[in-house]
């Protein structure tokens, strides 16, 4: 991999990971639930190495680094083996993901249940869709290596 396709990638993660993250933020105003996955991962990380609330940047840090980095194991090692067009493999990917974040992440990492039901019943909706968002960014924007 050349470094202008390595930093495409990136900037392409980072993009998905930015428009996934602004969805989960406003998502409470088309009815479903606000999440803020930088607050959530900032205070897994690096909650008790602080007096009271993490900075937010750690986690909004946290979060894009996750997304540059899953959108440099989609586009070097798994979009090559999925069928269909770019964004119906970013589609795939963004659903892989989902089924781990609601039910390997967020059952024994996060404690917020399967499908993040210990939170609010609307949050593995706002998830679904945010986890969309990125997919389809992600195998829209990523070049397949």
């Amino acid at each position: 991999m050349d470094l202008a396709t390595f930093l495409l990638i990136c900037l392409g993660g980072f993009f998905a990971t930015y428009a996934h993250y602004v969805f989960a933020l406003i998502a409470d105003r088309i009815g479903l639930a606000r999440l803020d996955f930088g607050k959530g991962l900032s205070m897994l990380l690096f909650g008790e190495s602080y007096d009271g609330k993490p900075p937010f940047m750690l986690g909004f840090l946290a979060v894009h680094l996750n997304g540059i980095i899953f959108s440099l194991i989609y586009s070097s090692v798994l979009a090559k083996h999925l069928p269909g067009s770019p964004l119906e493999k970013g589609l795939v990917w963004g659903a892989i993901l989902f089924i781990f974040s609601q039910c390997i992440f967020n059952v024994f990492i996060t404690k917020h249940g399967l499908f993040s039901l210990k939170m609010h019943p609307k949050a593995w909706q706002t998830a679904f869709f945010a986890h969309a968002i990125y997919g389809s960014l992600v195998g829209w924007l990523c070049p397949i290596i």
